[in-house]
């Protein structure tokens, strides 16, 4: 008869008169000059042992395994003020066991301190110092701000060549840049049936030297100028002006004059 060590992983139960093997040979009883009996197994429990240094391993890692348990996924463990990195099998790192298993596993929890992130603004306003959480992350924050400039992203190098993302685990201690770009305002003529100058700019920037903006046109009227919403004239923006502008241009209908004959 077959023993253990024939099927790695299985422990044997005995030999059935029956493929279905619900029906178990009796080993007194009589048998007949020809038969077939079926050799019945069961996938051997293998435990798990998680080496946690002081952690907390999480309730949804598997306990135990058979030869017949599939590709798991593992979960992190916790530590207090500490980074989980990963599980360790026998010195290699690994984020999921793997299949057909056949002796019991010891999986060691990897931890680090958490990641130091500093920032180089690049002119703009101070950012303090800022740690990682426990799954490496940094959180997300207000970005800084720099007149007359547009926050365009945080990098990893000082080129500014690979930008950085808040979904991507830090296993160090980095610095990141801030990239910046010009700010373009809208400007918004509104021309009340008349026509602007295609001179006129539809955007500045605060670095932009002084703007005059020349006048709009409408037949039959006399253009007066260029207003805000509020009423106030208009008709410059000046240097190291900031925000979108809506201009009104204003008109005068022009006088009909009528040529009257000399009396003689």
């Amino acid at each position: 008869m077959m023993n253990q060590e024939e099927r790695d992983g299985y422990r044997f139960i005995g030999w059935y008169i029956d493929p279905e093997c619900t029906k178990r040979i009796n080993p007194g009883g009589k048998l007949p000059s020809a038969i077939t009996l079926y050799d019945k197994w069961v996938p051997i429990l293998y435990p798990i042992h998680y080496d946690c240094h002081g952690g907390i391993n999480s309730r949804r890692n598997p306990r135990y395994v058979t030869v017949e348990t599939g590709l798991l996924r593992l979960f992190p463990a916790r530590k207090r003020g500490m980074r989980f990195i990963g599980w360790c099998l026998d010195g290699e790192r690994i984020e999921y066991l793997p299949p057909h298993i056949t002796k019991p596993l010891t999986l060691e929890a990897m931890f680090c301190e958490p990641s130091l992130v500093r920032f180089e603004t690049n002119g703009g306003g101070r950012i303090a110092e800022r740690t990682t959480t426990d799954s490496g992350l940094l959180e997300r924050f207000r970005p800084p701000m720099r007149l007359g400039y547009t926050f365009d992203g945080w990098y990893l190098d000082e080129r500014l060549t690979f930008p950085f993302d808040f979904d991507m685990p830090l296993n160090e201690s980095i610095t990141l840049y801030a990239k910046w770009k010009i700010t373009l305002f809208r400007i918004t003529y509104h021309l009340d049936g008349g026509l602007a100058s295609r001179m006129n700019p539809r955007s500045y920037s605060y670095f932009d030297l002084d703007i005059e903006l020349l006048p709009a046109r409408k037949k039959g009227y006399r253009f007066l100028g260029w207003f805000d919403a509020r009423g106030n004239a208009l008709d410059w923006i000046r240097h190291n002006s900031i925000g979108d502008k809506e201009l009104f241009a204003r008109y005068e209908k022009e006088r009909e004059f009528e040529c009257t004959p000399k009396i003689r």
